[in-house]
């Protein structure tokens, strides 16, 4: 009994704007069906009334809830006489004056018995209430503000963070890639010369015996050629055994290994090959490739990753 008591001071208002909004699609789109396509005219006209009812729709929620309604009350207005104007041209075209008046009197009719249902409706609150729940809106409204913000913020860093994350394991894998790729060169270098297990590489030299050799001498305890007895070193009579004659050679071979790479930067195995194979030559010196390889390698070795020998 209490909603039919409330809802029936809307009904005539309602039946009334329903009439008024029927009439205004038919006014309107019969008008328009002079110029263009039916379909068309009749679409203008309902979204002509569609925007008057929805200013309607937004007016009565705003002055229920004691809101301020400017802009809907405004669109309202504007529309009632536009309409009033329509219905009226429509019945004047048609040479019906009673259609015309009747027309134009019921969009007036429709907004007047709906400003007083809407009145009737309002709640009624003072000045000094409506300026504490607009203040109570505002303050909800920059909380929202606020709290969307700070989602926003977090989201973006949660978005760097993982794509610090993403560029980190990046990083990691390539450096695998790579420090696995420089392996299998290795591993490749290695099979393709590999250290003859029968090669002999002579012992290491120090620099006291370079720099004898270097001098045109040959450095102890290996006599020189032609100044000591067999196997007797110092005697200055006899010449050297076949042992200490290879033993000579071999390490005349590897103190110019050592020369021939300490340059900056060290040469190619290529280059060291060729630079070896002519020095041994003109200095009479024997030794296979495989040796002379090997002494590339252990020069290599010994440089180290920084490069050539200081």
């Amino acid at each position: 009994m209490s909603t039919l008591k409330k809802a029936a001071p809307w009904a005539l208002p309602t039946v009334l704007t329903a009439v008024a909004i029927v009439w205004a699609v038919a006014a309107i789109g019969d008008i328009l069906t002079a110029q263009a396509h039916p379909a068309f005219a009749y679409s203008v006209a309902v979204l002509y009334d569609a925007v008057w009812l929805y200013a309607l729709a937004q007016e009565t929620a705003h002055r229920r809830q004691g809101s301020s309604a400017r802009l809907p009350k405004t669109i309202g207005w504007v529309f009632l006489p536009l309409t009033v104007a329509v219905l009226a041209a429509h019945g004047m075209l048609a040479d019906d004056v009673l259609a015309a008046v009747v027309g134009a009197l019921i969009p007036v009719l429709a907004k007047v018995t709906l400003v007083m249902a809407i009145d009737r409706d309002t709640t009624r609150i003072s000045a000094r209430a409506q300026a504490a729940i607009d203040r109570t809106r505002a303050a909800t409204r920059d909380r929202i503000a606020v709290s969307r913000a700070v989602a926003a913020a977090r989201a973006d860093e949660t978005t760097a963070a993982a794509e610090i994350v993403k560029a980190a394991r990046e990083a990691e894998a390539k450096a695998v890639t790579v420090t696995h790729d420089a392996y299998e060169k290795y591993a490749d270098v290695i099979d393709q010369h590999p250290l003859p297990e029968t090669a002999e590489l002579p012992s290491l030299v120090s620099d006291s015996e370079l720099e004898t050799l270097l001098s045109g001498g040959v450095p102890d305890p290996v006599p020189a050629l032609g100044t000591g007895g067999e196997g007797t070193p110092g005697t200055g009579t006899g010449t050297p055994s076949a042992q200490a004659a290879k033993a000579a050679n071999d390490q005349a071979v590897a103190l110019l290994a050592a020369q021939l790479y300490a340059t900056n930067p060290p040469p190619s195995k290529r280059k060291f090959r060729e630079a070896m194979r002519a020095e041994m030559n003109t200095r009479g010196l024997t030794g296979s490739w495989e040796t002379i390889d090997a002494l590339y390698d252990r020069e290599k070795a010994l440089a180290g990753p920084g490069g050539g020998k200081p």
